[in-house]
């Protein structure tokens, strides 16, 4: 007996509701609607209340095409009738967002789904409406962000569709031919940059974003065939999609043209993400990537570093340890406690490339990569020094150092920390730095260029020593330079005071105590203005600082070697040979300004003790701790969470295989329930039969229990033997796949995968299910569409 399948009313609620994403999604579906009825423009308006869209194309031609193609769903387009359409799906996502009426030809349909149900209105029109006319309201008015976001998804969903689309009274729509590309083949239009996604429109309409990490590039691609997707055309079938297969073939050599231009010296954030996933996936190029390809960020500075380099830096410069900032708002802190060396410390942004959500699986994935060099190492005999001895950091706890590590700040006399060459360049700059700051904060001069004795903004310029700050001023009364930084006056004494030079003027632009305050747009603002303002007289000061620098050694009689002296024999050679064909010099005579010929007083002791209290009363300067205790400490907190985490994950095993044993046995009684069933059937039909139960096969007895509702139906069966027609003889593996399936739904799936991947499974998932859901978004390995959904889940 052949049967019909049915459609409960509930899967039309599912087609309508479930496949609903964004208003701009379901508008879109109406737009391709109207290109598969080979309209040439379409007219969207889009307001707070509604919307309506109208289209010049051919419309419904008869009251049976009504009653077959929008009273039904799931009618399958014929082969090339349609550019977008498959099954006639897309229409129900505007049903779930507002009560709509279509007008087309003879015919006007009124869906509301609120009052009306599962059901339509259908009229005939006493005047003939050319193409379709849409029009709705919306179940609940938008409000003004709503439709700006509405407004805006629908201007980038149809940027190249091949109709003509105007919303709002405003053409939306490009020609891509037009436009110029980097590639153009008979698939797609291409385009590759730098970095960003990759959009990907499908004949026009936008399908998806790749991040960047895919492709290690972004750009464009627009097809010009219709690539397949799934049923509510979100992604690709990537594995069998003719189509995109050529197109991601062109455009991977695009973007590894782009990544070729680019060079070495500069790596953009996709090319590390894709280096970093190729890694953890065994990509045949793996050493040279361990190698060559920076995916570590490290502080300070945010700094990018191969794996190779990050390792080799943990084990002989670190003692092994590295620590990892989970969260941005730490970044700072992380940086003064790199700065100070006392640990490596990793950036977030190094997490987020591997795909980690912890410490714990950064270290995981440390070591799924070293396997993964291994054994390309052992199976393609690929070279590799050290390979056996690939080292994995150990682990410390970045929240006991954060709390360890106490800001200290302080004033230091020049005497005491700097040489005697250093010294002389410093006593030379910090005189000029002076006059420059009170120039820069609008101080009152002499008429000889020097700054008034006591002018307000007459501040003193310190050496200072910090763990967070490379400089710092109270707004009033001093302005402090790390002695770090001043202790490159030695071998780079040019660059550095140019460097000193952009401090001050940022402590400048502070107008106040930078030890307590952040950097608003008006600090930028006030920054900016002093920096443009000034680049004349900074040069100039400059100047003033090389000449009292080099007359200082003139008269200990220092040769005349360094840069200091080249830099300066080079203005005034440049200088006299303007002079000699009648021009100016290249910068003013300076040798007689009061600024380098005055005497630079001393520091000022009792100053600086007054500054030291002021910072130890604010508590600015507290005493080191030991760094060796604290790494300890961090290091035995890091073991108990990743412990703490290994019994959490236990329990979370546990709980989850007492739920499978409580379904086991539930499943288990009902199939004995089943069986007793059976069996009292099987008595039954051989007395009815005549025959003896052994007789009835559990194939004959399955089939007749299940397809047979009378006596007659019985024993027709029975004399036709038509289970032989329902279980196929060459598949004598019938009932150990059905075991294997029932296995398969009821069996955990992370017990399948690798440990790095167990994670990405959710509560409830079975390999059955995973497997289906992978082969419906285009892939053949359930371990790629984990990662593909993981990345995807993060990326939204």
């Amino acid at each position: 007996m052949l049967l019909p399948f049915e459609l409960d009313p509930q899967i039309i609620h599912h087609i309508i509701y479930s496949q609903a994403g964004s208003i701009g999604k379901a508008i879109i579906e109406l737009l391709m609607n109207s290109v598969d009825a080979s309209a040439t423009a379409v007219r969207l308006t889009m307001s707070k209340d509604g919307f309506s869209c109208v289209d010049d194309g051919t419309g419904f031609a008869s009251r049976d095409d009504v009653l077959r193609y929008f009273g039904r769903f799931g009618t399958p387009h014929q082969e090339g009738d349609a550019t977008y359409g498959r099954f006639r799906l897309g229409r129900g996502q505007i049903m779930a967002h507002a009560s709509t009426a279509w007008q087309s030809n003879r015919w006007q349909m009124i869906v509301n789904t609120r009052s009306m149900g599962y059901n339509y209105e259908l009229e005939d029109l006493a005047t003939v409406t050319p193409g379709c006319h849409i029009t709705g309201s919306w179940y609940e008015p938008l409000t003004d962000a709503e439709l700006m976001s509405a407004v805006q998804e629908v201007r980038d969903l149809v940027r190249y569709t091949p109709v003509r689309v105007e919303l709002n009274g405003r053409l939306i729509t490009r020609d891509p031919h037009a436009e110029k590309w980097d590639f153009e083949d008979e698939f797609a239009y291409y385009r590759a940059k730098e970095d960003g996604a990759v959009s990907i429109y499908n004949q026009g309409v936008l399908v998806r974003h790749d991040p960047g990490h895919f492709w290690g590039a972004g750009g464009l691609i627009v097809s010009k065939k219709a690539i397949a997707l799934n049923v509510s055309r979100t992604e690709i079938l990537r594995k069998t999609c003719p189509v995109w297969k050529s197109i991601a073939k062109q455009f991977g050599t695009l973007a590894d043209a782009v990544a070729a231009r680019l060079g070495d010296h500069r790596k953009t954030q996709a090319r590390r993400e894709k280096s970093a996933r190729a890694l953890l996936s065994g990509d045949p190029k793996i050493v040279h990537i361990y190698e060559n390809e920076e995916v570590i960020t490290i502080l300070p500075g945010k700094h990018h570093i191969t794996l190779s380099a990050f390792l080799h830096k943990s084990q002989w410069k670190h003692g092994g340890k590295i620590t990892i900032v989970e969260n941005g708002f730490d970044v700072p802190k992380g940086e003064a406690i790199a700065r100070e060396g006392i640990a490596q410390v990793v950036h977030p942004q190094t997490l987020q490339r591997f795909g980690c959500y912890s410490p714990e699986d950064f270290r995981e994935c440390l070591e799924r990569i070293a396997h993964n060099i291994r054994e390309d190492v052992a199976n393609n005999g690929t070279q590799l020094w050290g390979v056996r001895a690939l080292f994995i950091p150990e682990l410390i706890d970045f929240a006991t150092l954060r709390e360890a590590f106490l800001e200290r700040t302080r004033v230091i006399s020049e005497k005491d920390v700097l040489d005697k060459e250093t010294r002389r360049a410093w006593v030379a700059l910090r005189w000029c730095i002076q006059q420059y700051a009170g120039a820069c904060s609008g101080g009152e001069m002499y008429r000889d260029g020097r700054l008034r004795y006591n002018d307000e903004h007459k501040m003193h310029i310190l050496l200072g020593e910090s763990n967070t700050a490379e400089a710092w001023t109270d707004g009033k009364t001093y302005i402090a330079i790390d002695e770090k930084i001043v202790q490159r006056l030695k071998n780079e004494p040019l660059k550095t005071t140019a460097y000193i030079f952009g401090l001050v003027e940022h402590e400048v632009a502070h107008q106040g105590d930078s030890l307590d305050c952040g950097h608003d747009e008006a600090f930028y603002q006030r920054y900016h203005d002093i920096s443009i303002r000034m680049s004349p007289e900074r040069q100039r000061y400059i100047h003033m600082w090389l000449m009292k620098y080099t007359a200082s050694m003139e008269s200990e009689g220092k040769k005349a070697s360094g840069k200091a002296w080249a830099e300066r024999y080079l203005v005034d050679r440049a200088g006299s040979g303007r002079q000699k064909r009648g021009l100016s010099r290249v910068i003013d005579d300076v040798s007689s300004h009061p600024v380098v010929t005055s005497a630079v007083p001393e520091e000022s002791m009792s100053f600086i003790n007054s500054v030291n209290f002021r910072l130890v009363t604010a508590g600015l300067c507290p005493p080191p701790p030991d760094w060796s205790d604290v790494i300890e400490k961090a290091r035995l907190v890091q073991l108990e969470m990743a412990e703490q985490h290994r019994l959490e994950m236990a329990e979370q095993h546990q709980q989850e295989a007492a739920l499978q044993a409580d379904q086991q046995a539930a499943d288990d009684a009902l199939y004995q329930e089943y069986q007793d069933e059976l069996n009292t059937c099987r008595a039954r039909y051989a007395a009815l039969l005549g025959v003896e139960p052994t007789e009835i096969s559990d194939d004959a007895l399955n089939y007749i229990y299940h397809t047979t509702d009378s006596d007659e139906s019985i024993r027709t069966a029975w004399a036709e033997k038509e289970w032989g027609q329902f279980y196929d003889p060459d598949y004598p593996d019938f009932h150990e796949a059905m075991e294997q399936q029932q296995a398969d739904q009821v069996e955990d799936p992370r017990l399948r995968l690798d440990v790095a991947l167990r994670d990405l499974v959710q509560t409830g998932e079975t390999w059955w299910g995973l497997e289906r859901n992978a082969a419906a978004a285009g892939f053949f390995r359930v371990e790629e569409y984990l990662q593909w959904r993981a990345s995807e889940q993060q990326a939204n």
